[in-house]
């Protein structure tokens, strides 16, 4: 009796059974299917290894400032100055000469570098400076890095030469951190940075005689967060993981994060600048929608950030007229409690990365406002006294392309100096500084206006003049 072959053995209902080639192509798509999971999984491997060598960096960054900035003046500066290097991704490329560049992209705004007396290239300014400005390695478990220290010269060019003679009236610090790039990733990894001022007490302004000096002016930075304010103490900044829907900011920090038209917190105005968890991918982090509600703009390439609608009614109304979804009218931004009385001069600038709803060619006008907010009670009731424009008395500022051309189609970061009545104007200890936005309908052709901020690409923030800097910003 003859035995079946292979090609023989029927399925059941009489089919003819595997083929060997039908055998190979079943294995090549489950061997291509598993090659493309184990890609995903290691592509997610490496991000989430990406993310936390970034934090690492952020805080050993961080921590430098904060130990650089318990030094004496007289300490605070570079025993040497540091080397040139050739590639963009090393701070040191930023070195020229004695000068460092205190913009980072392009390279530019160059100061003069803080240099005991007999450094390189004869920087000397001072003697008595103990920072070593590196690089200097660091490990944090699997992390590894190298940290690079540099102390700038600034000139304030709002205060007097009365009261600031010269152009070296503070110190700003600057720690950049360039992580090691682990055995499996390629590639140069990039920096982080961090910076802050430095007014000496006993040299600055503040303690000077002169009858009607103001004290050495610098500026506060508060970067505008996707991340509602605490009820008290400092806010943390929360990641970013996706699209949501609209944050309602229209309560007190008390009222917790809402959405819909429950009044939620404000969002918070942070020191510190959103952390970037690849310098060198400028597609990571990405984009998220920050209003993502079902009545808003549908549109996956430029609905992006926070869309603010026009209000109902013409001119810039600080509470909406809005009978439908007034909270996408509005938006709002609080600082933590202020640690103790915060002086600001006479103006604040706020930068804004925009751009039009769908790429449209369309006129706009944003409405800006500044207010004080005082919280009391329990529940608390806040109480905003809003500053007013010293050129128009109004309670706002108004931004409108020059001319009222269109309005950017691609990102583009909006810039508006604001210079307020009652100048100096002080922010009690406990109170919050706050900036808020709405459209102007009058001049709008849209139904609204994408602001993006809370992502290291695009500079969302408001700079602020003031003689009582805050640590950390």
């Amino acid at each position: 009796m003859r035995t079946a072959t292979a090609a023989e053995i029927e399925r059941p209902g009489g089919e003819a059974g595997l083929t060997i080639i039908e055998v190979v192509v079943a294995a090549l798509v489950l061997a291509m299917g598993a090659m493309a999971t184990f890609g995903l999984l290691g592509a997610a491997t490496k991000n989430t290894q990406r993310a936390k060598a970034t934090q690492v960096a952020l805080n050993r960054a961080q921590l430098e400032i904060e130990t650089l900035r318990s030094l004496s003046n007289e300490q605070l500066a570079l025993i040497e100055t540091p080397g040139q290097e050739g590639s963009p991704l090393n701070p040191n490329y930023r070195v020229s000469n004695s000068t460092f560049a205190t913009v980072r992209e392009p390279p530019s705004a160059y100061e003069d570098m803080v240099v005991n007396k007999g450094s390189l290239y004869g920087g000397g300014f001072v003697t008595g400076g103990i920072v070593n400005p590196g690089p200097v390695s660091f490990s944090s478990g699997d992390v590894s890095g190298k940290i690079y220290r540099y102390v700038v010269w600034r000139d304030d060019a709002s205060c007097p030469p009365a009261t600031c003679p010269g152009t070296q009236d503070y110190k700003e610090i600057v720690v950049a951190v360039k992580l090691d790039t682990p055995g499996n990733q390629s590639g140069e990894r990039g920096y982080v940075e961090v910076t802050s001022d430095f007014v000496d007490p006993d040299d600055s302004a503040l303690n000077d005689p002169i009858p009607g000096a103001s004290g050495v002016v610098t500026a506060q930075q508060f970067f505008l967060s996707d991340t509602p304010c605490a009820v008290s103490g400092l806010t943390v900044r929360q990641a970013i993981l996706g699209d949501h829907l609209l944050h309602n900011t229209r309560g007190t920090c008390a009222s917790g994060l809402q959405t819909g038209a429950k009044l939620g917190a404000p969002d918070a105005l942070l020191l510190g600048g959103p952390p970037d968890p690849d310098p060198v991918d400028k597609t990571n982090p990405l984009l998220y929608d920050y209003a993502n509600d079902f009545y808003m703009e549908p549109t996956p390439d430029t609905d992006k950030g926070v869309q603010v609608r026009r209000d109902d009614s013409n001119g810039c109304n600080y509470n909406p007229t809005g009978a439908s979804n007034p909270e996408s009218q509005i938006h709002r931004w609080v600082t933590d409690p202020m640690p103790f009385v915060f002086k600001m001069t006479d103006q604040v600038t706020i930068e804004l990365s925009t751009r039009s709803l769908n790429e449209a060619q369309h006129t706009g006008t944003i409405c800006v406002y500044l207010f004080k907010r005082s919280e009391t009670g329990e529940p608390p009731v806040a109480t905003d006294t809003l500053l007013t424009d010293k050129s128009t008395g109004s309670a706002f500022w108004k931004y409108t392309p020059e001319k009222n051309k269109a309005w950017p189609i691609g990102w583009e970061v909006i810039r508006l100096p604001m210079i307020f009545n009652e100048a100096p104007y002080t922010i009690p200890a406990g109170d919050r500084l706050g900036v808020a936005l709405s459209v102007e309908r009058a001049n709008t052709d849209v139904d609204a206006i994408p602001i993006m901020y809370d992502h290291p690409n695009h500079r969302t923030r408001i700079e602020v003049e003031t003689t009582t800097p805050i640590d950390g910003g």
